[in-house]
């Protein structure tokens, strides 16, 4: 079975990103903030062990995944989409394992995301009014015995999107050892 995108990640900067995947994902649970003491040593890190490795190949595949992790990370950071600690957590995952692991945590980054928003919704009772509001503006339809704030009315909601990056570093590493994740799909 092969993994959801071709790729391996040796046990190194598989330890490194799993201790700084947990570390992040533990002080933005407790505090709601990912900690620079942690990123940019981690980047460089992930530099210095994929140099020591591979050599200028794995400096090379360093800096690449750096980019992959860090560039569509940071031009949602500019929009007001993500943290900045989330940025450069994306990037260190790069940094660490590569820009396979990268592009594909990102990605499970933003399904766990995406199911945390759900559930906090839905555990805040504010599900049915988040998600018939676009069917109301849309088809003019209206949940019954569901009033729907309209958007300025309802508080903002944040997900400890560092929680969900390690969720898909986690993720990432398990399918690029084992190749499972490509038999759920």
């Amino acid at each position: 079975m092969t993994a959801f995108f071709s790729g391996t990640v040796a046990r190194e900067p598989a330890l490194l990103l799993l201790a700084v995947a947990i570390v992040c994902a533990l002080t933005d649970l407790k505090r709601g903030r990912i900690y620079n003491a942690v990123t940019y040593p981690a980047v460089l890190a992930g530099f210095a062990l994929q140099f020591c490795l591979y050599g200028t190949t794995g400096a090379l595949s360093s800096l690449g995944g750096f980019a992959v992790g860090f560039v569509p990370a940071f031009i949602l950071f500019t929009v007001g989409g993500m943290g900045g600690g989330d940025v450069k957590l994306l990037g260190a995952v790069g940094a660490i394992a590569g820009a396979v692991a990268a592009a594909e945590t990102l990605i499970l980054a933003f399904l766990f995301g995406g199911l945390f928003a759900l559930f906090k919704l839905a555990w805040r009772g504010r599900l049915l009014r988040t998600l018939g509001r676009p069917l109301r503006v849309v088809a003019g339809w209206v949940v019954p015995g569901v009033t729907l704030a309209e958007p300025w009315d309802a508080p903002s909601l944040t997900v400890p999107f560092g929680a969900a990056i390690a969720l898909g570093a986690l993720a990432t590493l398990w399918d690029l050892h084992t190749g499972s994740l490509l038999g759920l799909l």
